[in-house]
């Protein structure tokens, strides 16, 4: 054997050695937790939403899910373990549209007996697309796979190695979106009056109400994934909390002409979640002390995490529940927040 072919072999094996350990190397600190949960009583740090999911709903361990959007990463879930005897995941999707919550859902129940479905059920994703779009350029189609075959870009990634798996560790070793806290997004956010208000200009003036035409199939198809999910798992119990958006939010419906349509989404949306004997419905868009003072926020619907807690002690003490005896009387009263709302309470921050 010539000089050059033993050097040849010896690159290959050293090349070798070193695709060996960084296989394991990733597999081993999986910061999206593809193969497996955190080993030797680690924490999950979960900081990466929408690259963390699909493994955490394969891998991780729960009996219930805390699911919605943006507006729900903020919840303690851990405060829902400690109410209702439960193992809380939080499952969250960006805009949180039905059928990609729903998506979730299933992937969850796959492998996992559900008891809870906690839902921070933002209205306005029944207007959306009842098509699933988790599979966009952002979000790797490798990972909602449970092959190991198509995982080369993970496993051989510059980001995961070198950015993802020393901010887990990190944020691990100082106790950032860890527990309860998953997906936290509230640190150094500015919930102010100021801040909010950056989001929103008031128009001067004030557009005629307009009709979309794709908003009553729209809501019906949405709500009928919905029926279908709860209809399918009597066994579970589905708690809804509708989240309380700001005024400004409010505002800006009424400016744009939308806010019957807002309504009708909500006139429809109630009655339906009701009729289910294994629902539980939580309305806190009428709290007119959380929702007329923008220091709560930090933009249009995005509130502080002390909104988070409230709701979640206000479901647990059974208060802000809708029934099928005083749902109109419910939307009754939120017509009449709005109007007060765009008539007067918005002329304390726009003159």
């Amino acid at each position: 054997m010539n000089k050059k072919t033993k050097q040849l072999k010896l690159l290959a094996a050293m090349t070798g050695g070193w695709l060996i350990f960084i296989i394991a190397f990733v597999w081993l600190f999986d910061p999206f937790y593809q193969y497996h949960a955190p080993f030797w009583g680690l924490e999950a740090v979960l900081y990466d939403r929408d690259n963390q999911m699909p493994g955490t709903i394969r891998n991780f361990s729960y009996d219930s899910v805390l699911v919605g959007s943006s507006v729900a990463e903020n919840f303690d879930s851990s405060y829902l373990d400690d109410t209702y005897g439960c193992n809380t995941l939080k499952v969250i999707r960006a805009s949180g549209s039905v059928a990609d919550l729903l998506y979730y859902l299933d992937m969850a129940q796959e492998d996992h007996v559900l008891k809870n479905v906690f839902w921070c059920l933002d209205l306005f994703a029944l207007n959306t697309s009842s098509e699933v779009t988790l599979y966009d350029k952002d979000i790797p189609r490798y990972l909602y796979t449970k092959s190991w075959l198509d995982d080369f870009p993970y496993v051989f990634n510059k980001e995961v190695i070198f950015v993802k798996i020393p901010l887990m560790v990190v944020n691990a070793l100082r106790g950032i979106n860890t527990g309860g806290h998953a997906y936290d997004w509230s640190a150094d956010k500015n919930f102010s009056a100021e801040g909010a208000m950056r989001f929103y200009s008031r128009p001067e003036e004030i557009i005629e109400p307009w009709e979309d035409q794709e908003l009553e199939g729209q809501v019906k198809t949405n709500l009928a994934l919905l029926d279908r999910q709860i209809e399918g798992h009597p066994e579970i119990q589905y708690r809804f909390l509708i989240p309380p958006y700001s005024m400004l939010w409010w505002d800006s419906a009424y400016v744009n002409g939308m806010l019957e349509q807002d309504f009708y989404i909500l006139e429809q949306t109630l009655p339906s979640l009701l009729k289910h004997p294994n629902t539980e419905v939580y309305y806190f868009q009428k709290e007119e002390n959380i929702i007329c003072d923008l220091d709560n926020y930090m933009d249009m619907i995005h509130y502080s995490p002390e909104i988070n807690q409230f709701m979640l002690e206000h479901m647990a003490a059974g208060d802000n529940r809708i029934t099928e005896d005083n749902w109109e009387n419910i939307i009754g009263s939120m017509r009449q927040l709005a109007d007060k709302i765009t008539q007067k309470e918005i002329y304390r921050y726009y003159k």
